[in-house]
């Protein structure tokens, strides 16, 4: 490998006076590169926001059938605090059971009438196999007179007798397959019927059941103050309920930080800080920005979730300061752009004379200088221009431009 000139005279004679110690075949391992101290940037002034603590979802809590209180939880009405399934409110039942006894009633009788449908079709089936067997026999008598009469063994009144009794036997099938349709129609109404009355059943249950207020999560209770024996009406609402570690905090960022492309921007995804007034700390995610600005404050609606360790601790309508994990205190570093492979900066392990590749979080690129964010690096050596053919672990030769 070719070794590259050292920009820096100053420390061109050390590094010849090392180069030439070196064995051949190790000079040809080794890099001579350019390097400088990282110096950590002026920590930029950190933006507040104050914001408002809400829970990330209310479920409303309301009543699904008409009726008077019969009974309340007193446990979660002074608590304030409910269980998945939990019995928060009776109502009044008797008029649902009453309407629960007669749809059972009447779907007993519309089983019974289905069942007379079925024996009705059975014997209209028996009475059209009789009349078809009839009109078998009939044809076959009717048969024997007409080759008698052609024989004149009988006369024309025995054998107008004989037709005459045949289009009785005709005329009784078909009453009788007429009969049969008219059984089937009826049995198919019966069944209509019945599946109505089913529904009336279930509806008749769903209503009963609706007299039963449970509680459909595990959480907080708002606003739940029912009395027993006040009425309500079907849809009015009984209280509120939400999980306590599901918790938000609305804010109103300006867009120039929504915008900025420093350490202080706010993004979807972006960590925050939120101190209480009591000095407490809790950590949250940006989920939400609205997509419209007030027209003349330039503000717009933000939404951060709070991690669910700490939620529980934080009140309902709370007030509290908000501020950007990248905001404040965080190390950056203006490098030279040239030190950027990729979005890899190597530094020099002074112990060791080798490289060490470390990737930094790129806040802003520029054609000279970029911005990079990276932890723990300050005041170490980095190299100033990264060739292609760098990587970790490689043998340099370090020569600082005195900065």
């Amino acid at each position: 490998m070719t070794l590259l000139p050292i920009a820096f005279p100053r420390a061109l004679p050390a590094l010849l006076a090392l180069s030439l110690a070196l064995p051949a075949a190790a000079q040809d391992l080794v890099l001579a590169v350019e390097t400088a101290r990282l110096q950590k940037d002026a920590d930029a002034p950190a933006e507040v926001y104050v914001g408002t603590v809400r829970a990330s979802e209310l479920l409303g809590l309301s009543y699904g059938a008409r009726g008077c209180i019969l009974t309340v939880s007193e446990e979660a009405k002074r608590a304030k605090v409910a269980s998945e399934g939990q019995v928060l409110v009776e109502l009044d039942d008797q008029r649902s059971q009453l309407a629960l006894r007669t749809a059972e009633a009447r779907l007993l009788d519309l089983e019974a009438a289905l069942a007379e449908r079925a024996l009705a079709v059975d014997a209209a089936r028996a009475d059209d196999r009789r009349r078809a067997e009839e009109v078998e026999f009939v044809a076959k008598e009717y048969e024997r007179n007409l080759t008698m009469f052609r024989r004149g063994l009988i006369n024309e009144t025995t054998m107008e007798s004989v037709e005459r009794r045949m289009m009785d036997a005709n005329f009784t099938a078909e009453r009788a397959s007429e009969a049969v349709d008219n059984a089937l129609s009826a049995m198919k109404r019966a069944e209509i019927a019945l599946e109505i009355g089913r529904l009336d059943m279930q509806t008749a249950e769903l209503n009963h059941e609706m007299l039963v207020l449970e509680a459909p999560i595990d959480g907080v209770l708002i606003e739940f103050d029912p009395k027993e024996g006040a009425c309500v009406q079907e849809g009015e609402l009984a209280g509120q309920i939400y999980e306590p570690h599901k918790k938000a905090v609305d804010v109103y960022v300006l867009v120039s930080d929504l915008s900025a492309t420093d350490p202080t921007g706010i993004f979807i995804g972006a960590p925050v800080t939120v101190t209480r007034v009591n000095g407490e700390v809790c950590g949250g995610t940006v989920t939400r920005i609205e997509t419209e600005a007030e027209l003349e404050s330039q503000y717009v609606n933000t939404t951060i979730e709070l991690d669910e360790a700490c939620a529980p601790d934080l009140f309902l309508n709370e007030a509290v300061e908000v501020v950007a994990a990248g905001q404040g205190g965080t190390a950056t570093f203006t490098l030279p752009s040239t030190a950027l492979q990729g979005e890899t900066v190597f530094l020099v392990d002074e112990s060791t004379g080798t490289l060490e590749a470390v990737e930094a979080e790129i806040v802003r690129r520029g054609m000279v200088d970029s911005i990079l964010r990276m932890t723990g690096v300050d005041g170490r050596l980095y190299v100033t221009r990264a060739e292609a053919e760098m990587r970790a672990g490689q043998s340099v030769l370090a020569g600082q431009d005195g900065s």
